[in-house]
């Protein structure tokens, strides 16, 4: 009994040892998981690959976790494309979260807590704001799409899709305004003007024959 009870004994300082010795080589590493550069997120989960250590930020967006020297941080909060970070020396890691505007990511964010429904709404429209080019530069809308849109020529007032995919002998695209078609985009002033892409793959076949040559969408502020 006694040699048993030494063996256990030495089993356990043992497991002890190793533990202890195992928890010298983490480190404590904090940091800061934001949204849109600069909103901070809350309840975001970290989980620390080598350590196997989770952690939560709070409502600042801040966080602390235990790793090991070089270890693999990986950063999920739901309605938010997830991101991994590998920890090197640095101690503070600032980590951005890349949101993607729909329904379901919308409801998703809002719901688990990481931020809330109208500050989330508040930078989505701020960022839409931002990333709106200014096309006052161009005299007419003409002008605007000549340099703007590949794909696609302008003749004086007529469009033509360079890549011809129909058998019709004038290749012009149809031009959806607000999502209208239009006959004559004339009238708009380049700085008039929100969004403007092109469209000759899938997407243009939800405008039937009439699409056939690509669709030029404009979106006007």
């Amino acid at each position: 009994m006694a040699r048993k009870l030494l063996t256990l004994s030495g089993t356990i300082l043992l497991i002890s040892a190793f533990t202890i010795a195992n928890d010298q080589d983490l480190r404590t590493v904090t940091g800061v998981v934001t949204a849109f550069k600069t909103v901070p997120l809350s309840s975001v989960k970290i989980y620390a690959s080598n350590s196997k250590a989770t952690a939560f930020t709070d409502s600042a967006g801040m966080f602390s976790i235990r790793c090991a020297e070089k270890d693999i941080l990986t950063i999920s909060a739901a309605g938010f494309s997830g991101k991994k970070v590998k920890t090197g020396k640095d101690e503070t890691y600032m980590i951005d979260l890349t949101y993607i505007d729909n329904e379901d990511n919308f409801r998703e964010a809002t719901s688990h807590g990481h931020i809330s429904a109208g500050l989330l709404k508040q930078e989505v429209e701020t960022k839409a704001a931002r990333d709106v080019k200014d096309y006052s530069k161009y005299k007419t809308i003409y002008e605007l799409i000549s340099s703007e849109i590949y794909n696609v020529r302008v003749k004086g007032t007529t469009i033509v899709n360079t890549k011809v995919r129909s058998f019709d002998a004038d290749p012009q695209v149809l031009c959806v305004v607000d999502g209208v078609i239009v006959s004559d985009i004339s009238y708009i002033t380049p700085d008039y003007v929100k969004s403007i892409e092109f469209i000759d793959d899938v997407g243009a076949t939800l405008y039937g024959a009439k699409g056939a040559n690509g669709v030029l969408k404009i979106t006007l502020k």
